[in-house]
């Protein structure tokens, strides 16, 4: 902080004044690249979290849950044909459904 010393002309003065501004001035300016690199960041790490909170459902299903279901699937397939072959079967499957299949 200035002080008025007797012994100092203005010109001192203004010398040390516009000096502390300039060191004011970068220290200002170095305090805004900071909070401008750190809300790059945040925004970037909004972005990527963002991505795996929606990504991660669809993943989980694509590369975990589904192979379950495709193996169920053939499974319950395997079983219908299984079950045509068993005698009787296809004429009771005939009399709960009476339009048939594609009629």
């Amino acid at each position: 902080m200035l002080t008025m010393i007797p012994d100092k002309d203005d010109r001192q003065l203004l010398h040390e004044t516009l000096k502390e501004n300039q060191r004011l001035l970068s220290e200002n300016n170095e305090l805004l690249r900071k909070m401008m690199r750190r809300s790059t960041w945040s925004m970037f790490l909004r972005v990527l979290w963002l991505l795996i909170i929606l990504g991660a459902p669809f993943a989980l299903y694509y590369y975990v849950i589904e192979p379950y279901f495709d193996t169920v699937g053939e499974s319950l397939r395997t079983l219908n044909e299984g079950m045509m072959v068993v005698p009787g079967w296809s004429q009771f499957t005939e009399a709960i459904n009476p339009f048939g299949k594609g009629e």
